[in-house]
């Protein structure tokens, strides 16, 4: 079954604050629609980092959570305006509202879970997953999670989608806006520090390094809490950066990369590597299984040893780690492609409106 780009439009709908790994491919998704002939719009919240980029057919609306009902009637009023024949959900507070707009309007409603958490279990949570004509989870583990609340038929796997045209400064350059010199091992770690990216790994892990590689550091690039800045003793090998503007043009200074979170629903940071080519170290965090071949080592949450143990070899046998980097980075980048993604979000719009 083909959609049909001339019979439809796409609302899509992000509430999020920042730019993480979803608002990226709200934007990856939304620009290749256009590309493909199809009406596409954007709705997000106003104040926050997606507001502020520069796109067609984007519209910003206040938003002040699941309970905002001159949001909600805002809605309901855009999509009287742009007429929609799907409107598709970024985030489950986006959701809220849309489950009950599409009621409304009798509009199809997709949804995009992009979390490892079970889908929560109250009567309201429950009716609000129901009411999807289809929810795409972006790996396996976070299609498991869902299909214990709804239908398998309804569940669609489709992953994040990979803008290789996205450029990365010179690796001088890159380390010269870091502070790093060039002779140093750099091992890089890129996320939005919450306690599930387990931060305590990361000290762990460049504790190890202090006493044992006197030439590397760990670069932590991405924000954290005030309880991580009042730490009175940081490895000397351990630098924060806190969040840097389009992070991924310094990957570049990376000699490796790591993952310590202990859930993800993919991995969005770490797929950006991976898709380069550099070497990584990463926890089973469920989701990020599907970034790698099958039988690919990952290591198990809570094995701080083990994890340091797997940076320091990657270390020691760097040229066999560089050669199965690239055998990974391969098989990504057939994986993950942007057209190949919108290809499948397209058979997901088919199967709900064709």
């Amino acid at each position: 079954m083909a959609f049909d780009v001339s019979k439809h439009a796409v609302l899509h709908f992000s509430t999020g604050k920042t730019m993480r790994g979803g608002e990226r491919q709200v934007l990856l998704l939304h620009k290749g629609l256009l590309e493909r002939g199809i009406k596409s719009y954007v709705l997000c919240r106003k104040g926050g980092e997606l507001a502020h980029k520069t796109f067609e057919n984007k519209i910003p609306i206040s938003w002040f959570g699941e309970w905002d009902l001159p949001a909600f009637f805002n809605l309901i009023r855009i999509c009287k305006i742009n007429h929609p024949t799907i409107i598709h959900c970024h985030d489950a507070h986006a959701l809220a509202h849309s489950s009950a707009a599409g009621a409304m309007l009798s509009t199809p409603v997709v949804y995009t879970r992009r979390v490892i958490f079970p889908i929560g279990s109250s009567r309201l949570s429950r009716r609000k997953y129901a009411s999807c004509a289809a929810i795409i989870a972006v790996s396996e583990a976070v299609a498991e999670k869902c299909i214990e609340a709804v239908p398998s038929s309804r569940v669609f796997i489709v992953g994040d989608g990979v803008d290789l045209s996205s450029t990365m400064l010179p690796r001088s350059e890159a380390r010269r806006r870091l502070g790093l010199p060039d002779d140093l091992f750099v091992i890089g770690t890129v996320a939005h520090f919450t306690r599930e990216k387990d931060f305590t790994l990361v000290y762990y892990c460049a504790s190890r390094l202090e006493a044992e590689k006197d030439d590397a550091r760990l670069v932590c690039i991405g924000p954290y809490s005030d309880n991580k800045k009042r730490r009175q003793t940081l490895p000397e090998s351990l630098l924060l950066t806190g969040p840097l503007d389009n992070a991924v043009q310094y990957y570049s200074a990376f000699d490796a990369y790591i993952s310590t979170s202990s859930k993800e629903g993919l991995g969005s940071a770490l797929l950006d590597a991976v898709i380069r080519n550099i070497p990584t170290v990463a926890v089973d965090a469920e989701g990020t299984r599907d970034l790698f071949p099958e039988n690919w080592h990952l290591i198990r949450r809570g094995d701080y040893d083990g994890f340091s143990t797997a940076v320091l070899h990657l270390m020691d046998n760097y040229k066999s780690a560089k050669r199965d980097a690239e055998t990974c980075g391969a098989r990504a980048r057939d994986v993950f492609t942007a057209g190949l993604i919108i290809d499948k979000t397209l058979e997901v719009y088919a199967t709900v409106h064709g």
